[in-house]
């Protein structure tokens, strides 16, 4: 049986960059899967004019990367949904 745990992880930024995210049920044999999306001033999500994409997970024990891309010119509030899978 496999575990499954579910996080959020809110930020704001823009352009090209790597989320750090510290989480101890993170492995370096995990397998982690990630969406993100645009989220409100009351942290609703929804599709705005921004194209936001994530690109490569890594994962290490103890923490994961995710390398993350905000096509906009100014920070905006994104949202991050992880699933970490240790089976």
């Amino acid at each position: 049986m496999s575990t499954v745990i579910r996080r959020l992880f809110n930020g704001r930024g823009h352009g090209s960059f790597v989320q750090p995210i510290t989480s101890p049920v993170a492995f370096a044999t995990s397998s982690i899967v990630a969406s993100i999306s645009e989220v409100d001033g009351n942290g609703n999500p929804f599709i705005g004019s921004a194209r936001m994409t994530v690109h490569n997970i890594a994962a290490r024990n103890g923490e994961y990367d995710i390398w993350v891309d905000i096509e906009w010119p100014d920070d905006l509030n994104y949202r991050l949904t992880v699933l970490v899978s240790n089976d």
